[in-house]
């Protein structure tokens, strides 16, 4: 049996009228379960060349503003090596991306409001993990969301589990179907380390860009 996780963060405002950002972005890590040490191996290893520990959390806007842990990039040098580091890093990182972007544009001649987009970005995102993992066959998977406000955990907590109690009808999809594959959602903090929530993060950043 094949322990999959997905763990979600999220970039830009989440407000299509307020805001400098011109889309709000849900990105999903997916890892193997088998895969995680491996991942957090290399990137500590990165953490302690530069900063002598591994307590470092790769933030997409620190890091390209240079503040915090991350001013030591104002030095070109060190920016430049570190910046080889971690695109080799992501560029071998055994994983795969789901990304849900939403064009601001777009999402004000729909009316959508903050509510809206919170729902239609976990739908989509969660119903394409479900289907990764019916795809993918003989899997199991956890969904692990970087905990952002109680309302936004709360509309994932309540998507997953209306394709729990639902499965996903327009693909005859039962919820018994559902439920033998998706069997755990969480949510974490920054604080938890977690390397995956951090390549969520930078990797969103790209996907903005």
């Amino acid at each position: 049996m094949k322990l999959l996780n997905l763990f979600v963060d999220e970039s830009g405002s989440d407000n299509p009228k307020k805001g400098i950002s011109k889309c709000y972005i849900v990105c999903g890590c997916l890892v193997s379960e088998y895969k995680r040490d491996e991942l957090k191996i290399h990137a500590d290893q990165i953490k302690f060349k530069y900063w002598g520990r591994t307590d470092i959390v790769f933030h997409s806007r620190e890091i390209g503003r240079k503040e915090g842990d991350f001013s030591i990039l104002k030095d070109k040098k060190i920016y430049q090596d570190f910046q080889n580091d971690l695109f080799n890093f992501l560029s071998l990182a055994s994983v795969q991306l789901l990304v849900v972007l939403v064009n601001h544009k777009d999402a004000i001649k729909q009316n959508w409001n903050s509510q809206k987009i919170y729902k239609e970005t976990a739908g989509v995102l969660i119903k394409n993990f479900i289907l990764a993992l019916l795809a993918i066959g003989e899997s199991r998977g956890k969904l692990i969301v970087e905990s952002a406000s109680a309302e936004k955990d709360f509309v994932f907590h309540k998507t997953a589990g209306y394709f729990l109690s639902n499965g996903i009808k327009e693909l005859n999809i039962s919820y018994k179907d559902v439920q033998n594959v998706l069997t755990e959602i969480s949510f974490v903090s920054k604080k938890n380390y977690d390397i995956e929530e951090q390549i969520a993060d930078l990797l969103a950043f790209g996907a903005k860009l």
